[in-house]
């Protein structure tokens, strides 16, 4: 159940991250996105394709058989290991160098434009917490903001 639990805040941490270039400098979970967002789409594709091609190419070699279903069941894994990757991204505590990065950006919100970020008192800081703050900066600050990174 928690493994579920896990893929569905992969899922979620997905789709609140915010599409910011320089982020791909900063953190890795861009490029991790970007090779989930794919996998999820091709790698159903090249599971079917393993086990069609051997159903032509050697239709009575157990073996090869066996290697299609390894290979459709390796890229059938894909998209689940880039999906809990993210959860547990998600809700792994800041670093102490992110969880100042994430302090100034609040205090920036909250002088510029008057908006107060309030956490929860039973949890650290989490790197969904710093994607729904880099959300809210994004709509608020200009692009200038972001070359400075």
């Amino acid at each position: 159940m928690q493994f579920i639990i896990r893929l569905k805040q992969g899922e979620h941490y997905q789709r609140s991250f915010p599409q910011i270039r320089q982020l791909k400098l900063i953190l890795p979970e861009t490029y991790v996105i970007h090779a989930t967002k794919f996998s999820i789409k091709f790698m159903p594709f090249l599971a079917v394709f393993a086990i069609v091609w051997q159903q032509f190419y050697a239709p009575y070699d157990n073996t090869a058989l066996v290697i299609a279903i390894i290979t459709a069941t390796i890229a059938l894994g894909l998209p689940i290991q880039g999906l809990y990757w993210l959860g547990k991204r998600a809700s792994t505590p800041l670093s102490a160098v992110t969880k100042n990065w994430y302090h100034k950006i609040a205090q920036k919100l909250e002088e510029e434009f008057n908006i107060s970020i309030t956490l929860p008192s039973h949890h650290q800081v989490n790197y969904q917490d710093l994607v729904n703050l880099l959300n809210k900066a994004n709509e608020k600050f200009n692009r200038d903001y972001w070359q400075g990174i």
